[in-house]
């Protein structure tokens, strides 16, 4: 009815029948020459792809999970939305200047992954604890636990970094306790036996069948560690051996430095040996010189003494200080004679 209308106004259009109907047709098939085009395709816009989270922001992520599950002002009846808004804010404030901005679609895909993947490692660990290996330290645990999760999941565990942080907190105990239930347990306990039966060609096939009994699930745990037993040996032995190099290293050093203290003892005894002899000997030497010094002081003082007593005029005296000086002066007479001939006369 708007084509007829649209002809009857349009002034260049014959308005006879046979004009009208021509008009008529040439606008019914440029519509329909126009419907018949394919219309174009929509391009999407490219995206930005982020990088992968580092060891350290996945660090800043737990340690920011934990501070705002853990804020007592906010922690009660705290929204699921809120409570991630407050994460992902304190993670981009945190991280400014050093990490990349994450938005909380990437933030909370992470903390997922994170979670499962740190929950499947704390029970493996936890059965390490249980069965106690003797000989074994903690790290020696930690690395047979890893050789477990590798074994069973068929890839390496790498968020050890994480597990340092979130396994002795009380918030994650509460969050692993929660996962751990049986509700939430039969789901990922399903997930592990999926790939356990070698004749099961999908996950999608195994979803109708029976669950696997206890002896059945014991059964392909130990096929799984034994699997793993052989890897396990290899890394205990490549650490035992690391343990020896470092242990041969430590004590080569360790001689070698006792060496160099036992030298630079022997040389300081050496010097303080020598320092002693030098001081003795200086000091003799002193005493030579003092004790010469005090016999010509002495030898000098009687010497005056001597010319005194034989300056002194015999005559002018009386009779019996005559006698006693003349006593004097002839014993001062000897002496000096004495002296004169010398020792050997």
């Amino acid at each position: 009815m708007d084509d007829y209308m649209n002809a009857l106004n349009n002034a260049s259009v014959d308005i006879s029948g046979e004009g009208l109907l021509d008009a008529l047709n040439g606008r019914a098939d440029s519509s329909m020459s126009a419907s018949a085009a394919p219309p174009p395709v929509p391009r999407k816009a490219a995206r930005n792809k982020q990088s992968n989270f580092s060891s350290y922001e996945d660090n800043l992520l737990c340690k920011s999970w934990l501070e705002i599950g853990n804020d007592a002002i906010t922690n009660t009846g705290q929204r699921k939305e809120a409570f991630w808004s407050r994460v992902v804010e304190r993670y981009n404030f945190v991280g400014e200047g050093k990490y990349l901005k994450r938005s909380q679609k990437s933030i909370m895909s992470r903390w997922e992954y994170i979670k499962a993947e740190v929950n499947k490692f704390s029970g493996h660990m936890a059965e390490m604890i249980r069965s106690n290996p003797s000989g074994m330290s903690d790290a020696d645990k930690s690395v047979a636990a890893a050789a477990n999760f590798a074994a069973i999941e068929k890839h390496n565990f790498t968020l050890m970094h994480c597990w340092r942080i979130l396994k002795d907190e009380p918030k994650w105990m509460e969050l692993k306790s929660k996962m751990d239930t049986p509700q939430n347990s039969s789901s990922s306990a399903h997930m592990l036996n999926l790939n356990l039966d070698p004749d099961d060609p999908s996950p999608a096939s195994s979803a109708g069948k029976r669950p696997m009994g206890r002896d059945a699930t014991k059964s392909a745990k130990k096929k799984a560690l034994s699997s793993g037993s052989s890897e396990y040996a290899s890394k205990i032995h490549d650490l035992n051996v690391q343990k020896i190099e470092l242990f041969k290293d430590a004590e080569v050093e360790r001689k070698a430095r006792l060496d160099e203290i036992v030298a630079l003892e022997k040389a300081k005894a050496e010097e303080a040996r020598e320092h002693r002899k030098r001081t003795l000997e200086l000091e003799e030497k002193r005493l030579a010189l003092d004790q010469k010094r005090l016999e010509m002081e002495a030898e000098k003082k009687e010497q005056e003494e001597d010319e005194h007593i034989l300056a002194i005029n015999l005559v002018e005296c009386q009779p019996i200080q005559r006698l006693y000086y003349q006593e004097l002066q002839q014993s001062i007479f000897e002496k000096m004679m004495a002296r004169r001939r010398g020792p050997s006369q």
